[in-house]
Protein backbone atom coordinates (compact mmCIF):
# COMPACT_ATOMS: atom_id res chain seq x y z
CA UNK A 1 0.00 0.00 0.00
CA UNK A 2 1.62 3.43 -0.84
CA UNK A 3 2.13 5.81 2.11
CA UNK A 4 0.81 8.84 1.88
CA UNK A 5 3.05 12.01 2.82
CA UNK A 6 1.28 14.72 4.34
CA UNK A 7 2.20 18.78 4.95
CA UNK A 8 0.20 21.21 6.39
CA UNK A 9 0.08 25.10 5.79
CA UNK A 10 -0.19 27.66 8.47
CA UNK A 11 -3.69 28.18 7.44
CA UNK A 12 -4.47 24.62 7.75
CA UNK A 13 -4.53 23.49 4.64
CA UNK A 14 -3.95 19.56 4.09
CA UNK A 15 -1.75 18.76 0.92
CA UNK A 16 -1.47 14.85 0.40
CA UNK A 17 1.34 13.47 -1.65
CA UNK A 18 -1.18 10.66 -3.01
CA UNK A 19 1.61 9.18 -4.78
CA UNK A 20 -0.75 8.05 -7.51
CA UNK A 21 -1.97 8.66 -11.31
CA UNK A 22 -5.14 9.75 -12.99
CA UNK A 23 -6.19 9.68 -16.45
CA UNK A 24 -7.00 13.04 -17.41
CA UNK A 25 -8.47 14.40 -20.80
CA UNK A 26 -7.77 17.70 -22.33
CA UNK A 27 -9.70 19.35 -25.25
CA UNK A 28 -7.19 21.00 -27.84
CA UNK A 29 -6.59 21.75 -31.67
CA UNK A 30 -5.15 19.11 -34.11
CA UNK A 31 -2.59 20.68 -34.54
CA UNK A 32 -1.52 21.50 -30.49
CA UNK A 33 -2.42 17.24 -29.82
CA UNK A 34 0.17 16.43 -32.39
CA UNK A 35 3.07 18.69 -30.82
CA UNK A 36 1.76 17.72 -27.08
CA UNK A 37 2.05 14.15 -28.30
CA UNK A 38 5.13 14.43 -29.85
CA UNK A 39 6.85 16.11 -26.38
CA UNK A 40 5.85 19.72 -26.21
CA UNK A 41 4.95 21.03 -23.27
CA UNK A 42 0.82 22.45 -22.05
CA UNK A 43 0.23 26.05 -22.46
CA UNK A 44 -0.93 27.11 -18.43
CA UNK A 45 -4.40 28.87 -18.85
CA UNK A 46 -3.60 32.30 -17.11
CA UNK A 47 -6.65 34.20 -18.00
CA UNK A 48 -8.11 36.67 -15.14
CA UNK A 49 -11.55 34.47 -15.17
CA UNK A 50 -10.08 31.00 -14.77
CA UNK A 51 -12.31 29.39 -11.91
CA UNK A 52 -9.58 27.14 -10.83
CA UNK A 53 -6.53 29.64 -11.26
CA UNK A 54 -3.64 29.65 -13.35
CA UNK A 55 -2.61 25.99 -14.52
CA UNK A 56 -3.21 23.39 -17.41
CA UNK A 57 -6.84 21.79 -17.03
CA UNK A 58 -8.11 18.50 -17.56
CA UNK A 59 -11.14 16.81 -17.10
CA UNK A 60 -10.41 13.27 -14.72
CA UNK A 61 -11.61 10.06 -16.68
CA UNK A 62 -13.64 12.38 -18.77
CA UNK A 63 -12.93 12.44 -22.42
CA UNK A 64 -16.57 13.49 -23.54
CA UNK A 65 -16.49 16.50 -21.34
CA UNK A 66 -13.38 17.39 -23.22
CA UNK A 67 -14.65 16.39 -26.37
CA UNK A 68 -17.61 18.82 -25.87
CA UNK A 69 -15.49 21.55 -24.40
CA UNK A 70 -13.71 21.40 -27.78
CA UNK A 71 -16.41 20.89 -30.35
CA UNK A 72 -19.04 22.25 -28.86
CA UNK A 73 -18.46 25.28 -26.29
CA UNK A 74 -15.12 26.34 -27.96
CA UNK A 75 -16.48 25.64 -31.55
CA UNK A 76 -12.40 24.57 -32.48
CA UNK A 77 -12.41 24.35 -36.74
CA UNK A 78 -10.20 21.42 -35.89
CA UNK A 79 -10.64 20.00 -32.01
CA UNK A 80 -8.84 17.63 -30.63
CA UNK A 81 -8.49 15.98 -27.54
CA UNK A 82 -5.70 14.20 -25.74
CA UNK A 83 -5.01 12.10 -23.07
CA UNK A 84 -2.47 12.28 -19.92
CA UNK A 85 -0.68 10.25 -17.20
CA UNK A 86 -1.31 12.94 -14.19
CA UNK A 87 0.80 12.37 -11.45
CA UNK A 88 -1.08 14.36 -8.55
CA UNK A 89 1.36 14.60 -5.68
CA UNK A 90 1.27 17.23 -3.75
CA UNK A 91 -2.37 17.80 -4.03
CA UNK A 92 -5.24 20.88 -3.26
CA UNK A 93 -7.67 18.35 -3.03
CA UNK A 94 -11.25 19.88 -2.61
CA UNK A 95 -13.21 16.93 -2.30
CA UNK A 96 -11.57 16.67 1.26
CA UNK A 97 -13.84 18.89 3.56
CA UNK A 98 -11.18 19.76 5.04
CA UNK A 99 -9.76 21.72 2.59
CA UNK A 100 -13.23 23.90 1.87
CA UNK A 101 -13.34 25.00 5.07
CA UNK A 102 -9.91 25.93 4.62
CA UNK A 103 -10.16 27.67 1.72
CA UNK A 104 -13.42 29.32 3.10
CA UNK A 105 -11.74 31.02 5.60
CA UNK A 106 -8.89 31.96 3.63
CA UNK A 107 -11.20 33.43 1.43
CA UNK A 108 -12.76 35.51 4.26
CA UNK A 109 -9.86 36.91 5.92
CA UNK A 110 -8.22 37.88 2.09
CA UNK A 111 -11.22 40.13 1.50
CA UNK A 112 -11.32 41.64 4.39
CA UNK A 113 -7.69 42.39 3.96
CA UNK A 114 -8.49 43.93 0.40
CA UNK A 115 -11.22 45.93 2.20
CA UNK A 116 -8.22 47.86 4.99
CA UNK A 117 -5.87 48.51 1.93
CA UNK A 118 -8.80 49.92 -0.45
CA UNK A 119 -7.76 47.30 -2.78
CA UNK A 120 -11.00 46.40 -5.76
CA UNK A 121 -12.39 43.12 -4.98
CA UNK A 122 -12.56 41.00 -7.91
CA UNK A 123 -16.43 40.04 -8.78
CA UNK A 124 -17.88 36.35 -10.26
CA UNK A 125 -20.08 36.25 -12.95
CA UNK A 126 -22.18 33.47 -14.18
CA UNK A 127 -19.81 32.47 -16.34
CA UNK A 128 -16.33 34.39 -15.51
CA UNK A 129 -14.74 33.60 -12.02
CA UNK A 130 -12.30 36.31 -11.39
CA UNK A 131 -12.46 36.27 -7.73
CA UNK A 132 -12.51 32.48 -7.78
CA UNK A 133 -9.41 32.74 -10.14
CA UNK A 134 -7.79 35.44 -8.35
CA UNK A 135 -8.15 33.46 -4.66
CA UNK A 136 -6.79 30.42 -5.86
CA UNK A 137 -3.65 31.90 -7.18
CA UNK A 138 -3.18 34.11 -4.27
CA UNK A 139 -3.66 30.32 -1.93
CA UNK A 140 -0.77 28.54 -4.34
CA UNK A 141 1.37 31.48 -3.94
CA UNK A 142 1.33 31.65 -0.41
CA UNK A 143 1.80 27.79 0.11
CA UNK A 144 5.07 26.84 1.62
CA UNK A 145 4.76 23.40 -0.31
CA UNK A 146 4.31 23.86 -4.19
CA UNK A 147 0.68 22.60 -5.25
CA UNK A 148 1.26 20.34 -7.81
CA UNK A 149 -2.35 19.83 -8.90
CA UNK A 150 -5.55 20.83 -7.34
CA UNK A 151 -8.74 18.67 -8.02
CA UNK A 152 -12.61 19.76 -7.14
CA UNK A 153 -15.95 18.67 -8.32
CA UNK A 154 -17.34 20.94 -11.17
CA UNK A 155 -21.48 21.18 -11.05
CA UNK A 156 -23.49 23.15 -13.35
CA UNK A 157 -25.53 25.77 -11.57
CA UNK A 158 -28.80 25.78 -14.26
CA UNK A 159 -31.38 24.23 -12.80
CA UNK A 160 -32.32 23.13 -16.51
CA UNK A 161 -28.94 20.82 -16.06
CA UNK A 162 -30.68 18.93 -13.23
CA UNK A 163 -31.53 15.26 -14.17
CA UNK A 164 -35.20 16.03 -13.18
CA UNK A 165 -36.93 18.02 -10.56
CA UNK A 166 -34.98 18.60 -7.16
CA UNK A 167 -32.36 15.99 -8.38
CA UNK A 168 -28.85 15.64 -7.00
CA UNK A 169 -28.27 14.62 -10.18
CA UNK A 170 -26.36 16.91 -12.97
CA UNK A 171 -25.53 17.02 -16.75
CA UNK A 172 -22.18 18.02 -17.45
CA UNK A 173 -20.85 17.17 -13.76
CA UNK A 174 -17.44 16.13 -13.32
CA UNK A 175 -14.22 16.63 -11.75
CA UNK A 176 -11.74 18.78 -13.24
CA UNK A 177 -7.92 18.73 -12.46
CA UNK A 178 -6.24 21.94 -12.70
CA UNK A 179 -2.50 20.77 -13.12
CA UNK A 180 0.33 23.47 -11.44
CA UNK A 181 3.84 21.75 -12.46
CA UNK A 182 3.91 20.31 -15.89
CA UNK A 183 6.14 17.76 -14.48
CA UNK A 184 3.63 15.66 -13.41
CA UNK A 185 2.07 15.17 -16.84
CA UNK A 186 4.13 11.90 -17.48
CA UNK A 187 2.12 10.85 -20.95
CA UNK A 188 0.00 12.15 -23.70
CA UNK A 189 -1.44 10.61 -26.27
CA UNK A 190 -4.22 11.02 -28.67
CA UNK A 191 -8.10 10.05 -27.94
CA UNK A 192 -10.82 9.49 -30.26
CA UNK A 193 -14.54 10.58 -30.22
CA UNK A 194 -14.89 7.16 -28.45
CA UNK A 195 -12.59 7.69 -26.08
CA UNK A 196 -10.38 4.44 -28.12
CA UNK A 197 -6.94 5.83 -28.78
CA UNK A 198 -4.84 7.30 -31.96
CA UNK A 199 -6.09 10.01 -34.46
CA UNK A 200 -9.82 11.02 -34.87
CA UNK A 201 -11.19 9.73 -38.35
CA UNK A 202 -14.54 10.80 -38.36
Amino acid sequence: MAVIEESREPHGASFHDYNRTVIGYHGTTAEAAEKLVDGDQFNASSNDDDWFGKGIYFWEYAPKQAWWWTTKLKRMKQPAVVGAIVRLGHCLDLLDPTNVLTLKQFHDETLLKWKAANIAIPKNGNQHKNLDCALFNLFYDQSRVPIETARAVYVPTESSKRAWKRSWIYEEAHIQICVRQPKNILAVWRVRKDGSYGKDHD
